[in-house]
């Protein structure tokens, strides 16, 4: 008890908020977790004039054409299902805790729009066809596109509303969803259950590499970059997409 006292008070002036997540919660109750929560939101600010070097270093470094900033007009849930000492869980760069949208979630979602609306239109964008492969590969060749991770602009962590934005949920059928055995058919009569987490809202850098030299491989880079956008726009990435998360203009 004593140290987990003495890591909540360090959280006060932590500058990572993944480090406060995982080693900062201070009781049990639904109180303690949205004050870890709140101190998560703090450290993000706190890190921002560190965290500015690293992102300005990192885009000076991305030797491409297809590069561009996006928007978040509502909130992005990303990494809800990580472990996490709370119920849900977020993902954040390793290094500073700021949010980050993974390349892997990003290359994953453009793979399967292009397969699904690119390759209704043009077969040679399914899955099988020559143009998706160039793109994302095949078992024995991975393709020659790079999904770089996507920061979140330094800008966008000082607001109240952007960064690290505190969100809840509500589940109203709880027993029923974790399949209790004696729960009930979900009905009008459950207690709703609020569980706060955190979201996502700010300005992102979306880059996209393509591994060979030239024009030619910069047009590459910018079709996979188009494909990219168009993904996000039309479905959004991460959790709760149905409820309109994720969307990025």
């Amino acid at each position: 008890m004593a140290c987990r006292t003495g890591l909540s008070r360090r959280a006060a002036t932590a500058e990572h908020a993944g480090l406060v997540l995982a080693y900062c919660l201070d009781g049990d109750g639904a109180q303690a977790k949205q004050d870890l929560l709140k101190e998560a939101i703090a450290a993000v600010r706190r890190c921002e004039p560190v965290y500015r070097m690293a992102h300005d270093r990192w885009v000076s470094g991305l030797n491409t054409p297809a590069k561009e900033t996006v928007f978040v007009p509502w909130r992005l849930a990303i990494g809800l299902g990580i472990e996490s000492v709370l119920e849900t869980g977020i993902t954040l760069h390793r290094t500073y805790g700021t949010p980050l949208i993974p390349g892997s979630a990003l290359k994953g979602l453009a793979a399967h729009y292009c397969h699904s609306v690119w390759g209704a239109a043009d077969q040679e964008y399914v899955s099988k066809g020559s143009l998706y492969r160039e793109m994302f590969g095949v078992t024995a060749d991975a393709g020659h596109i790079t999904f770089h991770d996507a920061w979140i602009l330094p800008d966008s962590l000082r607001g109240n509303d952007s960064g690290l934005v505190l969100d809840v949920m509500t589940p109203h059928h709880g027993d029923y969803y974790m399949s209790k055995e004696d729960s009930q058919p979900p009905s009008d009569y459950d207690d709703p259950t609020p569980v706060p987490f955190l979201s996502v809202r700010g300005k992102f850098c979306l880059a996209v590499t393509c591994d060979g030299d030239g024009e030619q491989a910069d047009n590459w880079a910018k079709r996979a970059l188009a494909l990219l956008k168009e993904a996000l726009k039309e479905w959004g990435v991460g959790g709760k997409t149905n409820s309109g998360y994720g969307r990025i203009a």
